[in-house]
């Protein structure tokens, strides 16, 4: 059996996809055997998917990945001035 899962980033730029490619590739060069990482998009979206023998390794796989990704949204906004908690709920 073969699984896979997809994720989808869409982005208000090119240079925000170009700095999250960069910023993932160096983790994702050496995968486990088993698993295979490709990455795909277009001006402004990018395509990450994650295929394995196993369902439980792709989703692992797209969870962190996923992770990385909100980390990435959350460095951006700080670093360009904007807030870091958008869409999050007042924890006051």
């Amino acid at each position: 059996m073969k699984a896979s899962a997809t994720l989808v980033v869409r982005f208000s730029d090119l240079k925000a996809r170009k700095s999250l490619a960069e910023v993932l590739a160096p983790d994702n060069r050496e995968v486990p055997r088993g698993l295979a990482l490709k990455t795909a998009g277009g001006r402004r979206s990018l395509k990450l998917t994650a295929e394995s023998e196993s369902p439980s390794t792709s989703i692992s796989t797209a969870l962190a990945l996923l992770r990385d990704v909100a980390l990435f949204q959350e460095v951006w906004l700080l670093s360009h001035g904007m807030d870091g908690g958008v869409g999050r709920a007042d924890s006051s």
